[in-house]
């Protein structure tokens, strides 16, 4: 008797582990299946559109902000993640505009993505083949002291090819003649207006940066991003 209770003992001791280890073996099936994930590496850039103006004329520093992604990012022939989705972030530090025709700098912090269903994922990326951009990533409106030196530059040197132009076109006998005097008065009137327009720009103040609703960019990503797929 004693001999058919102790097999019972064993084969429900059996039965029990077995349960257990197909418990186990479900649970780590499932928990498997809810960390898959496709991984978008980073220097990836995603091309997006700003839901709402940013404007360092009445925006401040911690203003939230959202952009949507405009086509899906496709890795391995599989949409990680589908256009629609919204990228959520802020406001980091403006650099108000200033005299010395000094524009506004604005830093812009991208916090995180929104699925199409909802779910929030941490995001680290950077404004990317952007025109207007400082080098430590902030955003100008193309109003600083060096920018405009830079196009009265250009208006000189406008003038001064004009001016040889016109020199040309007085005809084959008088071109040698009038293509140096041209010159001449490209220099000193391309001069002019450089230095005119050059001071008149010390004592003004530099534009405000303005992204308006709508504006299309793009942004990289500095570190991997793991889309979970369930």
């Amino acid at each position: 008797m004693k001999k058919y209770i102790a097999l019972g003992v064993v084969f429900a001791a059996l039965a029990l582990n077995m349960n257990i280890f197909a418990a186990a073996q479900t649970a780590t099936k499932t928990m498997n299946a809810d960390i898959q994930s496709i991984r978008i590496p980073a220097g990836t850039s995603i091309k997006l559109e700003m839901m709402e103006p940013v404007s360092t004329a009445d925006g401040g520093v911690g203003d939230e902000f959202s952009a949507m992604l405009k086509e899906d990012k496709i890795v391995n022939g599989q949409i990680a993640l589908p256009a629609g989705s919204i990228i959520r972030g802020t406001i980091n530090k403006i650099t108000p505009a200033r005299r010395l025709s000094r524009c506004a700098v604005v830093y812009l912090n991208f916090d995180h993505v929104v699925t199409p269903t909802g779910r929030q994922i941490p995001i680290s990326a950077g404004l990317y083949n952007y025109a207007n951009i400082t080098l430590d990533g902030g955003i100008y409106e193309g109003g600083n002291y060096g920018y405009a030196i830079q196009q009265n530059w250009k208006k000189t040197k406008d003038i001064f090819g004009k001016t040889i132009e016109w020199g040309k076109g007085t005809g084959p006998n008088m071109q040698y003649l009038c293509v140096p005097v041209g010159a001449v008065g490209g220099v000193i009137g391309g001069g002019a207006y450089y230095v005119g327009m050059d001071v008149a720009k010390l004592f003004m103040k530099g534009n405000e940066v303005t992204l308006p609703q709508g504006l299309n960019f793009e942004v990289m990503l500095t570190q991997p991003l793991d889309i979970p797929l369930h």
